[in-house]
């Protein structure tokens, strides 16, 4: 006989599923399985059994399943010869041992093949543990014991063997990714990842496996989601580990190579902001050196990079209130990603790109100015107001339907990749400036425009921010200056809708004195 207990309790017997009965019979049976060749006290039966309050009858209940099990157990046995023996349930105070072969018990073969899976990594043994945790996980079919769980059976034992099966993929993904076959794992990668979001280890190897299919963008895009995760459900920072993968992927540090590179991959490392590289060894793809204002940019791949300083704009929209269904979601997306848009190239920004209910814009692209951080800073203000003051429209915004705004503004040095044949297109942008502007976004409280320090410095001229030292979750953005005709020096308040006052805004900033104290944006209406 065999006993399965990795998914619906089932026995097999020469390869024909037993009948087993009702839930006390298969309850029974699977607790003795767990215990196998152990006392199990009756005591602890009755509470398996009936969680909550045992009936009066439960003993005679459970000897009466115990009775069944026993003719099940001790059929003909020639029928067992060759077929790992009979299994015997016997009466031992305080209660019954099952005396069974663990071979029998596809749990015990799991849990061996993972403790040889474990040794095997712990020796650099990849090719051997990944194929002896494959097999072990193989056996799985399902949710442990899925039956009892749906007939409300649920034992803390089960939540252990999910934590043994997740110790085991997360070993099975390190040991294939040892071997160079990230490609082959990525998806399975992805999926169990995604459906295990405070596993950190499962997503810095899913990153990991981004980055060396070439996908350096989407290793950090998982990292942010992730982070965003846990900083606002958990109030904690992504581990060590984490950071330091990012920071690694962000430096294309050679240490993330993959050992062995499948025949169709080519992940070329791009250039660190601190340093200079020269052409890349023979047969590995590269970049050569960005140096300062390169005139043509470097080719990656199916993309071309090129390395500047810009001012990105990221905006988070969601819907205040309850009850929103998938249209209206859809709709309020749809109304935020054209404002966004709008107020962007009013301002002289370029849309890029939006992800759910996260839009970003940046400003330096395709040329670099002296004041686009003061344009970004009043483009962020245009569209708080606008969508937080329901101006896309006439009439006013029902108090469902407003918009919870959250905004951040970050200027430094990054890498835009554009897709080539796609010049039109909005660059996908990385590097250390959207690091720092997914971390102001992270922090940012709602309805205030935060900003960094860099952006801060460079639109002072043009933006008041409020007085006090650096917050760790960036500058208030609160005003933006105006300058009367006689030279004086005023602020426009920003307690009411901006979008009103802005939108008779010329788009194109005036001319500045040859000798004047720099760049000013253009005068706001009285």
């Amino acid at each position: 006989m065999e006993f399965h207990l990795l998914g619906p309790l089932t026995v097999i017997d020469d390869g024909v599923p037993v009948p087993l009965g009702g839930v006390i019979k298969r309850g029974a049976l699977a607790h003795l399985l767990i215990h196998a060749n152990c006392v199990v006290p009756t005591s602890g039966l009755l509470t398996a059994l009936w969680p909550g309050d045992t009936p009066l009858t439960a003993r005679k209940m459970l000897q009466n399943a115990v009775r069944d099990l026993r003719r099940v157990l001790s059929s003909d046995p020639a029928r067992h010869r060759g077929s790992g023996g009979r299994a015997a349930l016997v009466t031992e105070a305080p209660g019954y041992r099952l005396r069974v072969d663990p071979e029998t018990i596809d749990l015990f073969r799991f849990r061996q093949a993972v403790e040889r899976g474990h040794a095997d990594v712990a020796a650099g043994s990849y090719e051997s543990a990944a194929g002896v945790l494959r097999e072990a996980l193989g056996l799985w079919r399902g949710v442990a014991l899925a039956d009892l769980v749906e007939d409300g059976l649920v034992w803390p034992e089960s939540t252990a063997w999910e934590n043994t099966r997740l110790d085991a993929l997360e070993a099975l993904f390190e040991a294939e990714l040892a071997c160079g076959r990230h490609q082959a794992v990525l998806g399975e990668l992805h999926a169990v990842a995604a459906a295990e979001p405070t596993r950190e280890r499962l997503s810095c190897q899913m990153m990991l496996a981004l980055y060396r299919c070439g996908r350096q963008t989407d290793a950090l895009a998982a990292y942010r989601r992730i982070r965003v995760e846990l900083v606002e459900r958990y109030g904690l920072e992504p581990t060590r580990e984490m950071q330091k993968l990012e920071r690694q992927i962000l430096e294309h540090a050679p240490e993330l190579d993959p050992p062995s590179r499948p025949a169709l991959i080519n992940v070329a490392t791009l250039p660190r902001t601190d340093t200079v590289r020269g052409t890349p060894p023979p047969g590995r793809a590269g970049l050569t050196a960005v140096r300062g204002r390169t005139p043509r940019p470097h080719r990656l791949n199916d993309f071309t990079v090129e390395r500047k300083r810009i001012t990105l704009v990221w905006v988070r929209h969601t819907l205040e209130g309850q009850g929103h269904d998938a249209l209206s979601v859809q709709d309020g997306l749809r109304e935020a990603e054209k404002a966004v848009r709008e107020e962007a190239e009013r301002f002289g920004g370029t849309m890029a790109h939006a992800v759910g209910p996260l839009f970003s814009t940046l400003f330096g692209h395709p040329e670099t100015g002296e004041n686009d951080a003061a344009r970004a800073v009043r483009a962020a203000f245009a569209v708080r107001d606008r969508l937080t003051a329901g101006s896309t429209g006439p009439a006013p915004v029902a108090p469902a339907t407003r918009a919870g705004l959250h905004v951040a503004v970050a200027t430094g040095d990054a890498y835009l990749l554009f897709r080539h044949g796609d010049a039109d297109a909005a660059p996908r942008v990385t590097g250390e400036v959207a690091d720092r502007c997914f971390r102001l976004l992270a922090l940012a409280p709602q309805g205030q425009v935060r900003v960094c320090e860099v952006t801060r410095r460079a639109s002072e001229p043009d933006i008041a921010y409020r007085v006090g030292p650096e917050p760790p979750d960036g500058w208030e953005a609160v005003r933006i200056r105006r300058q009367r005709h006689d030279g004086a020096d005023a602020d426009a308040s920003a307690a009411g809708p901006w979008s009103s006052r802005l939108r008779n805004t010329p788009d194109s900033p005036p001319t500045p004195p040859a000798n004047g104290p720099g760049p000013t944006l253009p005068q706001v209406p009285a």
